[in-house]
């Protein structure tokens, strides 16, 4: 006679115990998986973080570069002031740019004409920059880079003085004083992850 502590498994106890590792196994897989979604997560928002981040250190730069300086377009007739403000009813801006520092003592040479636009339809905002401030022809405009995505609005605000205030679309008003550089600009970039986004800057 077999004793009874020396007896093998029986089939019910065998799958229980299959059932238990079953259980455990499953409930580890989903633990593993939303740890791999959560990492996944994170690190898209820490890439697009530091993209919104490289591409708000370009605004202020270009915003602190500004040069009290007319644009000739090609084949136009009369000028473009140094900050020409449509972002209200075309969702973009211009300004005209001189050389800033690129290392620490460092000059880069020549002016630039800026250009930030919004893509109502792809909610992007996009940067692009005529090297000459009298570009001879259309070609001589660089193409246009995507720096943020998932944008619903850009705006800006000039700064005229303390009697004007803040006031939208700089330059397109025939006033002698808006064929200068404003005190300072506010720049508003509507973000859909991360709301209103504001650079502020004085300028020259």
């Amino acid at each position: 006679m077999t004793e009874a502590g020396s007896r093998g498994l029986t089939l019910v106890e065998l799958v229980a115990a299959l059932a238990i590792f079953s259980l455990v196994a499953i409930m580890g897989l989903q633990t593993l998986s939303g740890m791999m979604r959560a990492r996944d997560g994170t690190t898209a928002a820490a890439t697009e973080a530091a993209a919104l981040a490289r591409g708000l250190v370009l605004l202020r730069a270009d915003l602190k570069a500004a040069a009290d300086l007319p644009f000739w377009p090609p084949e136009a007739v009369e000028p473009e002031p140094p900050l020409l403000d449509l972002s209200a009813e075309e969702g973009r801006f211009a300004l005209s740019t001189e050389a800033r520092a690129v290392l620490p003592g460092t000059q880069a040479a020549g002016t630039e004409r800026v250009i930030w636009r919004h893509d109502r339809r792809g909610e992007r905002l996009l940067r692009t920059a005529w090297p000459v401030l009298r570009p001879a022809s259309e070609t001589a405009r660089a193409a246009e880079t995507v720096i943020f995505e998932g944008v619903a609005g850009l705006r800006l605000r000039a700064y005229a003085g303390p009697e004007e205030g803040w006031i939208g679309g700089w330059g397109q008003a025939p006033e002698a004083a808006q064929a200068d550089l404003p005190r300072a600009v506010e720049i508003i970039v509507q973000s859909e992850r991360y709301g209103a986004l504001r650079v502020l800057v004085a300028l020259p």
